[in-house]
């Protein structure tokens, strides 16, 4: 029987769109940037949920509500209700993920 191979994700990659599409917290903002900085990977296990819920064929709205999860009620950041300009936002994301042909990497 073969062993089934798992892609790996390209964490550098993810993170570029995390920090510039979604940052809910704020801190590359009001840090100055997030490069090799000490909390770089704070977004790093939601990212990877995201891009796994995407390569497992989760529809957008579903991943968005997922991020939306993370920032309003984990995070705690944000409004308890999604409206359109934070959904809007969130799909772009999600958009960014889904359309990077560098998230993944074969093995």
């Amino acid at each position: 029987m073969m062993k089934k191979v798992h892609p790996k994700i390209n964490i550098n990659r993810l993170r570029e769109i995390g920090w510039s599409l979604w940052d809910p917290i704020g801190l590359n903002q009001t840090m100055g940037g997030w490069k090799g900085r000490p909390f770089e990977d704070e977004y790093d296990t939601y990212l990877a949920k995201a891009a796994g819920m995407l390569r497992n064929n989760s529809d957008f709205a579903e991943v968005v509500d997922y991020l939306f999860f993370i920032q309003s009620q984990h995070i705690g950041m944000g409004p308890k209700e999604i409206d359109l300009r934070i959904r809007t936002k969130l799909l772009a994301v999600v958009q960014a993920i889904s359309d990077d042909p560098l998230i993944w990497c074969e093995p």
